[in-house]
């Protein structure tokens, strides 16, 4: 019997978890290469902090319950939250008014 899935959970484009797997080898992502690579703007103090409130809505995982086990971020969740923010950002794009108007 399969895990059951949250309705939810999106469920990311096969292209982009392999084009994420592509950049980062694994199906575990070290959180720090994840911040260094997409979230440079942030140090690692804001970077935990836009993770623990939600405003980087990544589930951070590890394989150990030690506090200071390595922390990970699993390749569908970071690739579904790539396409997650392009979609959102499609759909404000669409949204401007005159955005049909104009050449590309």
């Amino acid at each position: 019997m399969q895990p059951s899935i949250a309705p939810s959970t999106p469920i990311p484009r096969q292209e982009t978890v392999e084009l994420v797997y592509r950049i980062f080898g694994d199906v575990l992502v070290p959180l720090e290469q994840v911040r260094e690579r997409w979230f440079r703007n942030l140090n690692k103090e804001n970077f935990s902090k836009a993770l623990a409130c939600g405003r980087i809505a990544l589930p951070v995982t590890t394989l150990d319950d030690s506090h200071k086990a390595m922390q990970f971020v699993a390749l569908d969740h970071l690739a579904a939250y790539v396409d997650q923010r392009a979609n959102q950002a499609g759909s404000a794009r669409r949204a401007q008014p005159g955005a049909d108007s104009i050449a590309s």
